[in-house]
């Protein structure tokens, strides 16, 4: 018993952690969702962005799981537009964001800012291990609350289960890919809820403060209670700077980055049956 211990501790010891190799998943990424090209508009970033332009508000009838994957980088992916350039039939990657799966046959979500600014040829999704999927199709886009809920082709894949709203002071933590250095894991709180007024639309917007460092790349990454389940989305930052002086068009230093999310209940509005 007191060996079986002993080798029990001895395994943990060594394990080797999970090595990204970033290089590799822009490669993959690139050839695998360019793979799908078929001269048609079935996955292209200027159909997808007229979806999202026009989309509902809801979706209805999604199966979201109850239990939490094994480990949560199985429910994250990379997610962006495709391109090729020139005569060349390599795809190159335009940009790389964050995204999330929100059911086991391919549903998932991202940042509406995303779509609207996409340009390339395709959009697709892919996950750790360079497996990628094109987006198919938009169900449902809130601009206001910066959110796309969107379908790949993915199926049989591991999805977060919606959390609860976290109270100020609860611990969170976000999985993204921060100027592509992909799936990387930060921890922080819920810092506070807020309110804030659009010039687009009469209804504010609410938002979700944390604690937790994320950056460019890291839109549309999961924020996660301890559980593993899904309590926001990252969405943007604000820095603070010291006041300006008069005539002087610097920002002066800065003091702290607001960071930004959407909270899980824009999640669930957006796909209740009610």
């Amino acid at each position: 018993m007191k060996y079986m211990v002993l080798l029990a501790l001895a395994s943990i010891a060594t394990a080797k952690p999970v090595l990204i190799n970033d290089a590799y998943l822009v490669s993959a990424f690139g050839a695998g969702v360019g793979a799908y090209f078929d001269e048609s508009d079935s996955y292209s970033v200027e159909k997808l962005k007229k979806q999202a332009d026009s989309a509902p508000f809801r979706v209805k009838g999604l199966q979201i799981p109850t239990a939490v994957p094994e480990s949560p980088e199985e429910a994250v992916y990379l997610v962006g537009a495709v391109y090729q350039y020139g005569e060349s039939e390599e795809w190159h990657v335009a940009g790389v964001a964050s995204a999330w799966a929100l059911t086991t046959d391919g549903v998932m979500v991202t940042n509406y800012h995303l779509f609207e600014k996409a340009k390339g040829t395709l959009m697709g999704v892919c996950d750790r291990r360079g497996k990628s999927y094109p987006i198919t199709e938009v169900l449902a886009a809130s601009k206001k609350d910066d959110v796309v809920i969107f379908k790949t082709s993915a199926t049989g894949i591991a999805a977060f289960p919606l959390g609860p709203a976290l109270d100020a002071g609860a611990g969170v933590h976000v999985v993204s890919h921060p100027k592509r250095r992909f799936f990387t894991h930060t921890k922080g709180i819920v810092s506070r809820y807020y309110v804030r007024p659009n010039k687009d639309n009469p209804e504010p917007t609410i938002w979700m403060s944390i604690t937790a460092d994320f950056a460019v790349g890291s839109s549309g990454g999961p924020v996660l209670d301890e559980q593993n389940r899904l309590v926001g989305m990252v969405a943007n930052t604000h820095p603070i700077y010291t006041g300006r002086k008069i005539g002087d068009d610097a920002k002066g230093s800065q003091q702290m980055v607001v960071k930004n999310c959407v909270p899980v209940s824009v999640i669930k509005k957006m796909t209740s049956d009610e």
